[in-house]
C-alpha cells in the first residue's frame, strides 16, 4: 500500500512551497535517503514540478514566513513531513523541531502536530497487518 497523496487540487495549494518544505525535511537528517529523495521525486512528477531545481536550490534549514493556508492544506503539508521524517523508523529531534516550525508558520498548533503523528504511526500499523493478512496464503 502506497501513502503518497496530496490534495493539490485546493484553491490554495502552493505546489512549489508544498515541495520546497518536503526537500527541507528530507535534507533536514543527514541519514536521509532513497526512500525520502523518492516520496520527494514521486510529489513533484504528480504536481509537475522539477524535483532536481528544487532539490538543488532548497536549503534544509528554509525558512518560510507565516503562511495563511486552509487547515486542510496545512495538514497535508505536515502529513507528508512527518512522513518523509520518519520513513526510516527515527523522527530525529531536527526533523521535529523544523515539522513544529512549519506548523507554527502555517498556524497548526502543536497538539494537532502530535495527532498527526499518532494517526501516522497508527496507519503504519494497519498496513504492516493488511501486509500480513495478504500475503500468509501465498
Amino acid at each position: 500500500m502506497r501513502f503518497d497523496f496530496s490534495e493539490s487540487n485546493c484553491a490554495d495549494f502552493d505546489s512549489e512551497q508544498y515541495l520546497r518544505i518536503l526537500v527541507a525535511i528530507a535534507k533536514s537528517d543527514p541519514f536521509n535517503g532513497s526512500p525520502e529523495i523518492d516520496y520527494v521525486r514521486s510529489q513533484a512528477e504528480r504536481l509537475g514540478l522539477d524535483f532536481f531545481q528544487f532539490w538543488n536550490s532548497t536549503e534544509k534549514d528554509l525558512f518560510i514566513e507565516r503562511v495563511k493556508v486552509s487547515h486542510t492544506t496545512a495538514m497535508l503539508i505536515l502529513k507528508d513531513c512527518i512522513w518523509i521524517a520518519t520513513l526510516d523508523g527515527n523522527f530525529t529531534l531536527n526533523e521535529k523541531e523544523l515539522v513544529y516550525r512549519y506548523a507554527e508558520r502555517l498556524d497548526v498548533p502543536r497538539s494537532e502536530v502530535d495527532a498527526l503523528e499518532e494517526w501516522l504511526d497508527e496507519y503504519r500499523r494497519l498496513s504492516k497487518k493488511w501486509n500480513a493478512l495478504i500475503t500468509c496464503n501465498q
